[in-house]
């Protein structure tokens, strides 16, 4: 568990500068229900469940170009710690 804290906590410093991200669906950021849009998808109370322990990453048509290498470089260099 405290492994995967700092995993998370490292991704979030190495992507801050180049998308907006965050834990967990927007649906359930404040809370630790399972998302009603990810079971809105099919997926059953567990799976939505793990979705909230995820990280979204998160951009629009106001974000400048998504650099997607220096994303993939990053997440790269972090799975090799």
């Amino acid at each position: 568990m405290i492994k995967q804290v700092i995993l998370k906590v490292r991704l979030f410093v190495a992507l801050k500068d180049l998308v907006a991200i965050s834990n967990g669906s927007a649906c359930t950021s404040i809370c630790y229900t399972p998302s009603h849009v990810i079971k809105a998808m099919g997926y059953s109370d567990d799976e939505a469940n793990e979705a909230n322990e995820a990280s979204r990453l998160s951009w629009c048509h106001l974000t400048p170009e998504v650099e997607w290498r220096a994303m993939a470089v990053a997440v790269r260099i972090l799975s090799l710690r």
